[in-house]
């Protein structure tokens, strides 16, 4: 199912004053009373000092509204980024890329779902991660950046700026659905005072359903509406919506390779979009390295795959990264084409 929709700023503005109304619904009070069943569930988070039922998340979280740093939240120390799997997921060491626990939600008897927001410099991006019962990695999802200025879409002109502010939604549902709906505000802000104006905004909605024993997130349907505008922030925010897939999704190099094939020009021409895009493979190397390989070993005619190889060799790509990559191959055959591609032999 995919919709086209117009959305205005005022629509917007409504939807926002429906969600936080909702922030301290029925839903959290009834999960409050029923976390004796979850006992098992969130023992992981117990055993590390950290009280789940004070991070027990509503229906509804907005960004950037949603910002109770105090009551609703629960910063990591380098020990617990460690054993919650962020120092090896997202580079979290907190201190360098400081992390914090924004939200807990209880899938199942065997699956829990945590909120958490990253800082890495003007970057803040939200990560959704499931665990088992042991509190072991089952999935993640890198969900992009929630709230503030997204430097990527910043530019001066004519005693003007523009910026692109983002904002999100979060829609928790019972059975384990999910929905996250992005908003990317372009407006513009005279350099030397005046009223600012809305340029444009671009919208999202994304359908997530997570597997009560697997713990699998699964992207099953999404919503988008394009703004009047045909320019190069359009494409760029086209390409850091590819970074928004879960480690799982098995398609995701398939959204990879329709990019590069719809702008095929803009990637020869552009160096900046070149760059964006080569950084944007590195991240899902890093991210999920297994699928990424395995899906770029058996597509090798296609134009990801190019990409991929040029921008290893032209942003020389720091050996231990691709060691660490390849060797989280299980398939030998894979990984030994790999280790030679890299000349890591």
């Amino acid at each position: 199912m995919r919709r086209c929709m117009i959305w205005s700023l005022g629509l917007a503005l409504l939807a926002m004053a429906a969600c936080v109304g909702g922030n301290g619904g029925g839903r959290e009070n009834a999960a409050v009373g029923q976390l004796a069943q979850y006992k098992r569930t969130l023992q992981f988070l117990t055993d590390m000092g950290i009280s789940p039922d004070t991070l027990l998340m509503s229906e509804c979280i907005n960004f950037p509204i949603f910002r109770d740093t105090v009551s609703h939240s629960h910063w990591l120390t380098a020990e617990e980024a460690e054993t919650l799997g962020m120092k090896r997921l997202c580079g979290v060491d907190a201190d360098g890329t400081p992390a914090i626990l924004l939200g807990v939600d209880t899938i199942s008897d065997q699956v829990t779902l945590l909120l958490y927001q990253v800082y890495y410099g003007d970057k803040s991006p939200v990560v959704l991660i499931t665990y088992d019962t042991d509190g072991i990695v089952m999935d993640m999802l890198d969900a992009g950046t929630w709230a503030g200025v997204n430097t990527l879409y910043a530019n001066e002109h004519d005693n003007a700026m523009d910026l692109g502010v983002d904002s999100a939604e979060m829609w928790l549902e019972d059975n384990g659905k999910f929905t996250v709906e992005h908003f990317l505000t372009m407006v513009q802000r005279p350099t030397h005072g005046g009223e600012t104006k809305q340029l444009w905004r671009h919208y999202t909605k994304y359908f997530y359903q997570v597997d009560p024993v697997t713990g699998i997130i699964k992207e099953y349907d999404m919503e988008y509406a394009l703004p009047n505008v045909n320019n190069d922030d359009i494409v760029r925010r086209h390409l850091e919506m590819l970074s928004w897939k879960p480690v799982s999704d098995e398609n995701a190099m398939s959204g990879y390779e329709y990019f590069a094939e719809y702008n095929e020009a803009a990637l020869s021409q552009q160096s900046l979009l070149s760059t964006l895009y080569a950084f944007s493979l590195f991240e899902r190397l890093d991210l999920a390295p297994w699928p990424m390989l395995e899906w770029l070993y058996e597509h090798q005619d296609s134009r990801v795959y190019r990409l991929f190889i040029d921008a290893v060799k032209e942003h020389e790509v720091d050996r231990e990264r691709l060691e660490v990559a390849v060797n989280l191959m299980q398939n030998d055959t894979v990984k030994q084409y790999w280790r030679k591609q890299f000349n890591l032999e």
